[in-house]
């Protein structure tokens, strides 16, 4: 490994330390006490929901400002104008494809940007896998809360616990005065998406179904999903996202080697030259109120992105993705510098201040140096274990690559005995 390698890795070690501690300290100091004073009938809910998405917006440039800003990563949209009558509706609905293990940060950055419309969008994320899996199977993008806010569900009935969701969050507009967007990446149901018997499951699904099979995308979760669209007053969006770097599209073919789930650490390293590009495609979809079945309709929604991803590995390998032709058709989502710059340090001298205030300084300074080494540690020997990074939030490379150690090895006992 290059020096120049190693330096990148230390730097993404750092970042991602940086994001936790803003985040921890944020939690620790505005978060816990807002939490103390709902429970204990001092704020009222209203007041309770004003300070928590306040909270959410002081944090959320902190969360996006390394990975994307400042390690240059670029994004562009096809449809600007959908994506602002999304933000103005009531409610709108947005099925995307899972390209990545940020998808998650993609939205965020997307609805912190303020030249996409009058409001914010904020991002709250639900579900996981059916074993340790927390940003997986559906993300929900809302305009009222956004990370760290967050409600995991590892329910068996996905119908029951969407009709909930849809139920809590589209009729809570009158208490916070503020729209529902929703994005849902919806996949097949199987547990872990990069394993062949996932793959090949959904292949086989499609063939039932009388499709040919998907090389790009997994076949997506329709069950429990009518019930948001019953409730969507405003657009349902098509969305699909393509991740390029060094002219790859790193999210290809689902069976190819040359396959890249980009992470957090993808974005860290766009630092040393060679950053993320994300590309989002968006289209309406015209879905009856009265639709019964929406299994059809997923099914041929992820059949065009399918399609989408196709073109784009087409043109990449034939060198011609960036011909005016094709590239018209994206806007860049700006921007701005200097206000996450500002938020960084804002942070930090706060920090700082606290620290002196009470004299704690130094256990400050300790308290990022044990993130640091964790951080560092962690991931090193998650991707020795895994051979990759899956890092859609801190520490889940080494954790995953942990469990999934230890079930092989209880497995293979399991045969032996």
């Amino acid at each position: 490994m290059s020096l120049k390698s190693l330096a990148v890795k230390a730097y993404c070690h750092f970042a991602i330390s940086l994001l936790c501690i803003n985040v921890l300290f944020d939690l620790a100091f505005f978060g816990i006490p807002l939490f103390f004073f709902y429970k204990t009938r001092l704020l009222s809910p209203a007041h309770f929901l004003r300070g928590t998405t306040f909270l959410i917006n002081w944090t959320t440039p902190i969360v996006l400002a390394v990975p994307i800003v400042f390690s240059g990563t670029k994004l562009y949209c096809n449809d600007v104008d959908l994506l602002v009558e999304a933000k103005a509706s009531e409610s709108s609905l947005l099925l995307a494809n899972h390209g990545s293990r940020i998808d998650w940060m993609v939205g965020m950055f997307v609805g912190f940007a303020r030249n996409l419309g009058e409001d914010w969008l904020h991002v709250i994320s639900s579900c996981g896998e059916a074993s340790s899996r927390m940003l997986q199977l559906f993300k929900v993008t809302f305009k009222t809360s956004l990370l760290p806010a967050r409600e995991e569900c590892y329910s068996s009935r996905p119908k029951a616990w969407l009709l909930t969701l849809a139920q809590k969050t589209l009729s809570s507009k009158c208490e916070t005065r503020l729209c529902r967007l929703l994005l849902v990446l919806s996949l097949c149901s199987h547990s872990h998406d990069t394993l062949r018997s996932s793959i090949d499951a959904c292949r086989k699904f499609c063939v039932d179904q009388r499709y040919d099979p998907f090389d790009y995308v997994l076949t997506p979760r329709y069950k429990g999903s009518l019930c948001l669209l019953q409730n969507v007053k405003g657009p349902i969006i098509s969305v699909c996202i393509a991740y390029v770097r060094d002219g790859k599209l790193q999210n290809c073919k689902l069976l190819s080697p040359d396959r890249v789930v980009p992470d957090i650490y993808t974005l860290n390293e766009g630092v040393g030259g060679s950053p993320v590009e994300v590309y989002i495609h968006l289209k309406r979809i015209e879905i009856a109120q009265d639709v019964s079945d929406p299994k059809t309709i997923f099914l041929e929604n992820y059949k065009e992105k399918d399609s989408i991803l196709k073109k784009w590995d087409e043109l990449l390998l034939a060198g011609t993705a960036n011909s005016e032709s094709w590239m018209a058709q994206f806007t860049p989502i700006e921007s701005n510098r200097l206000e996450y710059a500002f938020y960084q340090i804002i942070h930090t001298l706060l920090m700082i201040a606290i620290g002196i205030t009470f004299d704690r300084l130094g256990a400050l300074a300790w308290a990022f140096g044990i993130l640091f080494f964790s951080v560092a540690s962690c991931h090193t020997i998650g991707s020795a274990l895994n051979s990759t990074s899956m890092e859609s939030v801190p520490f889940e490379t080494g954790i995953k690559a942990v469990v999934a150690y230890w079930l092989n090895a209880k497995a293979q006992k399991g045969k032996s005995d």
